[in-house]
């Protein structure tokens, strides 16, 4: 199992052009939430997160339990790592979905765009640009992901992880809390536009 890493030049340039380029709109958190019907979870590139992320993935599975929910495996040749149940489909990339630059190409983007995600959660607690990138590409109205510099417009919604929540376990059911207060029932018609 080896992690997609992106050429870091080409990660400062897309960053860049991103940020200059992305033009963000407005957008109701809870009607988004209110409207969700599919969701794609981006698993981390890091083995031993990853192992942590995969512990905890039925939390999160549950905070979207009456969406269809896709898994998003950052490795070439992970197949068999995670497989798929009937709470989620696990999505696999393939040497032939990258690019020279480790990028995904054109035609794997448009494969995902065609599952219409109305959400992203990326559990990658390190750079994760990849999956950052991918969920921009594909165009994923909301994108959730840990608070770290350069995060917008990658996310636009970032959750930030306290410091007193030590290593990875500690930070997942962090993240697990504040989602569940954030798709909450109760305090979903409370929040404003982002």
């Amino acid at each position: 199992m080896k992690p997609v890493k992106v050429n870091p030049l080409v990660r400062l340039i897309l960053s860049w052009l991103s940020r200059w380029r992305f033009k963000p709109k407005s957008f109701s958190f809870a009607q988004k939430v209110k409207e969700c019907q599919t969701v794609l979870i981006c698993m981390p590139a890091d083995v031993d997160r990853f192992i942590m992320a995969r512990d905890m993935l039925s939390e999160f599975a549950d905070l979207f339990h009456t969406q269809k929910i896709f898994i998003l495996l950052p490795f070439l040749g992970a197949e068999g790592y995670l497989s798929s149940s009937s709470r989620y489909e696990v999505i696999c990339i393939q040497r032939n979905d990258l690019n020279i630059f480790s990028l995904p190409r054109k035609k794997f983007i448009q494969k995902l765009r065609e599952r219409k995600f109305d959400v992203s959660l990326n559990l990658d607690l390190g750079d994760g640009f990849f999956n950052c990138y991918l969920c921009l590409k594909c165009r994923i109205p909301l994108r959730i992901g840990t608070k770290r510099k350069n995060a917008f417009p990658l996310y636009n919604i970032q959750l930030e992880v306290t410091k007193d929540r030590f290593g990875s376990r500690g930070k997942y059911e962090g993240m697990a809390k504040a989602l569940r207060c954030l798709f909450s029932e109760n305090r979903a018609p409370m929040l404003s536009t982002i």
